[in-house]
């Protein structure tokens, strides 16, 4: 009679095994972590006269000439904000930090809005939003 027994042992679980699953995931993650510095967001900065680009991944500080004069944009932990603003309100500088595609922080009396965008998008204000 033809027997199927092996005489060697083979366990269930062999540290072998873990190679490859351990080899896959570090590939994977490799290929994930961007590096320093970069974002796929940007702040667009919509001044009437032009639109400025930023890029979020930089941690920035800079100013923009709006109707009342200059006013100074924060970029932080890929968020932005109105800093410093000239107009009396003071809405533009009490309203919270903007970082996903689509958020918008606008100083009226300035004339200057900025709104976060995608690096592939266009999610630039139309005529009828402005």
């Amino acid at each position: 009679m033809l027997s199927m027994k092996s005489d060697k042992k083979y366990p269930f679980f062999r540290l072998n095994d873990l190679a490859i699953p351990v080899v896959l995931t570090f590939l994977l993650l490799s290929f994930q972590s961007g590096g320093e510095g970069t974002s796929e967001f940007h702040l667009e900065v919509h001044t009437g006269e032009c639109i400025l680009q930023f890029e979020l991944g930089l941690d920035s500080t800079f100013t923009v000439a709006g109707n009342l004069g200059e006013m100074e944009i924060t970029i932080e932990n890929e968020m932005a904000r109105i800093a410093r603003s000239p107009c009396p309100g003071q809405d533009c500088v009490r309203q919270s930090w903007i970082g996903k595609p689509g958020d918008l922080a606008v100083c009226v009396p300035s004339g200057v809005f900025i709104v976060i965008s995608g690096a592939d998008d266009n999610l630039s204000p139309d005529a009828v939003s402005y």
